[in-house]
């Protein structure tokens, strides 16, 4: 008879557990080509190339990563010269973070990666199985006190 874990059953537990290993396997992919950038490094700066001109507060709120980890994020993306800083004129306390060449560079060749990644993870998974996911996520993330903004 086939013993099966509670923790099987819990979708917390196959979220994290997804989650892990798509991180791993897509680090993997990034270390295996030398891209020397971290899964959470590619997030970040993929975010920042969506609208240049972002503050750091808007970048945690639309990757989910609370202000520390944006803030170590970014000094590492600084000193790789991947982004710049640049003083916000409207508020001195904040700055506007830019994608360099650099970045733009780095981006180009991680894309490579992640459309492999894209295409090995959801082999045999339908548009549709992926929208309904989607929504099931959504749902899931705003019954969590999350905002879909």
């Amino acid at each position: 008879m086939k013993k099966t874990h509670s923790r099987s059953n819990s979708i917390i537990y196959l979220i994290e557990r997804t989650l892990r290993q798509t991180r791993m396997l897509l680090q993997h992919a990034f270390d295996e080509g030398k891209l020397k950038i971290s899964v959470d490094q590619w997030i970040v700066l993929s975010q920042i190339a969506q609208g240049d001109g972002q503050n750091q507060r808007h970048i945690a709120d639309m990757t989910a990563k609370d202000p520390a980890s944006i803030t170590r994020i970014l000094e590492l993306l600084e000193k790789q010269k991947f982004i710049k800083r640049i003083a916000d004129k409207a508020d001195k306390r904040s700055s506007i973070v830019v994608v360099t060449p650099n970045g733009k560079k780095i981006l180009g060749n991680c894309s490579k990666k992640v459309a492999r990644f894209k295409t090995v993870a959801g082999k045999g998974i339908s548009q549709k199985e992926l929208n309904s996911l989607q929504e099931t996520l959504d749902k899931l993330f705003e019954n969590s006190g999350g905002s879909l903004s």
